[in-house]
């Protein structure tokens, strides 16, 4: 009802005489709420004639929520992309140093050094069950350190967020300064 483009083919034009106060706060209202001054008036004065208070505001509240949802929305839809790229860059830093960890293997071992990759499940072999304990140390710390991140508060993981964003970017710049200084 209150909607700017529901109610442009059905209001009436009428001049109306206001001070200077009064229109600042319709203004001020009106816009606080996205709203036209017409619909602003319009809802103002049916609530002060005591209209449908349900009426009146379920599209006011509808505008309100919709706002929220879609500012909301695209900061999840902007930490989702991030946590993307950072999920891409780590799949990619874990592939070149795997290729590496092969190379050094194939140098060392040319001739089968595939064996030296299989790590087994068997308790009984060593140095195995070893490495599969760690690695499953590992991981549980992994998966401890993701489940406390994900019961946080999205204000301080976006605040963590900012502060390890801030230190990369300071030692990106320190890097590149001592790589110039050693270029100079």
């Amino acid at each position: 009802m209150l909607k700017i483009n529901s109610r442009y083919r059905n209001t009436r034009k009428k001049t109306i005489s206001l001070t200077h106060e009064g229109h600042d706060e319709l203004k001020r209202y009106a816009d606080a709420h996205g709203l036209s001054f017409s619909a602003a008036i319009e809802a103002l004065a049916l609530v002060g004639m005591k209209a449908d208070l349900t009426q009146l505001l379920v599209p006011l509240l509808n505008d309100i929520v919709a706002k929220g949802l879609a500012r909301n929305f695209n900061r999840l839809a902007k930490l989702s992309i991030q946590a993307a790229a950072e999920s891409a860059m780590t799949h990619d830093l874990t592939s070149m140093l795997l290729l590496q960890l092969i190379r050094q293997e194939a140098e060392q071992h040319p001739e089968d050094f595939e064996d030296h990759f299989a790590v087994s499940h068997d308790p009984t072999v060593e140095p195995d069950f070893r490495i599969r304990e760690v690695y499953n140390h590992v991981r549980h710390l992994a998966r401890k350190r993701q489940k406390r991140l994900m019961s946080q508060p999205l204000q301080q993981l976006l605040a963590q967020y900012a502060q390890a964003e801030t230190a990369g970017e300071k030692s990106e710049s320190v890097a590149t300064e001592v790589e110039e200084a050693g270029n100079g």
